[in-house]
């Protein structure tokens, strides 16, 4: 991984999405709270919500990341020798993925520390109370479960790239996973309350499960700004902030496991 410079990189920008988000969101909250005919409330779990909007975007990084780790033993022909040092190929994944796991719940934990810095400085003048009372778990979502998450969704996109063996190919998975198909199954919200049941499986994609689980339950302005509208009169399958890392997590899982066992069968040529 330090090897290549890309690593660098990517956890760099990873840390200034999280920051640049916050900034942009914090300022937002600022401008519309200090509005006096559209005054709102803005309390501490507007806070905590605009510390974690930046896992959006960090989520496509981390993926990247997670892709290069994997091909770039294959660009490079690494592979051979890594598979002569350890032939037990499983061992040889898991490993790699304990170490992608750890370094990019480091640096998102990074990143959720300076985002938190960043919304306070934009928020601290305007913070007196919320619209409803704060949820318990929502602090310890923002700064443990978002690093968590980050970590998760590197692990998949390594899967992918176990899978497929191609940077672009990993790179456009990820993409087309994470941004391009949430976006195409989201104009099923135009379509009527028989096409409800697309919402319902967009809900459920890694990005949009990534969404709800950061909320954790907060009913803020922050959080809500993208929230998905309601088809007609039927209401889509909007799993709960718990349910979402559960899904988020079976992604990991499968995906994951579907790269070890591509690995552990194919030839390394």
């Amino acid at each position: 991984m330090w090897s290549a410079m890309s690593t660098y990189v990517l956890l760099v920008l990873c840390v200034a999405f999280f920051a640049v988000n916050s900034l942009m969101i914090g300022w937002l909250l600022n401008f519309m709270a200090s509005q006096e005919q559209e005054a709102m409330p803005v309390g501490m779990e507007d806070v905590w919500t605009t510390v974690s909007t930046g896992a959006t975007d960090g989520m496509l990084i981390v993926g990247i990341l997670g892709v290069m780790v994997m091909t770039s033993e294959y660009s490079s022909q690494s592979i051979i020798t890594s598979l002569t040092v350890n032939p037990r190929r499983a061992m040889f994944m898991n490993a790699k993925a304990l170490v992608l796991a750890a370094v990019t719940f480091l640096a998102s934990f990074v990143g959720v520390l300076v985002a938190w810095g960043c919304a306070w400085l934009m928020l601290h003048g305007e913070v007196s109370t919320g619209a409803q009372a704060m949820p318990a778990a929502l602090p310890w979502v923002t700064l443990l479960g978002v690093p968590l998450a980050m970590a998760l969704t590197a692990v998949m996109a390594m899967g992918f790239g176990a899978m497929l063996r191609s940077t672009v190919g990993g790179v456009l998975c990820v993409v087309g996973l994470f941004t391009l198909l949430p976006s195409i199954l989201q104009l099923a919200q135009l379509l009527g309350e028989r096409f409800a049941w697309i919402v319902s499986v967009n809900n459920c994609l890694p990005s949009k499960a990534l969404e709800s689980f950061i909320g954790a339950g907060a009913s803020s302005f922050a959080n809500s700004m993208g929230a998905v509208m309601t088809v007609g009169s039927t209401q889509p399958f909007q799993p709960t902030w718990g349910w979402a890392g559960v899904i988020l997590l079976a992604w990991a899982v499968a995906v994951y496991a579907a790269g070890v066992a591509v690995t552990a069968r194919r030839d390394v040529k």
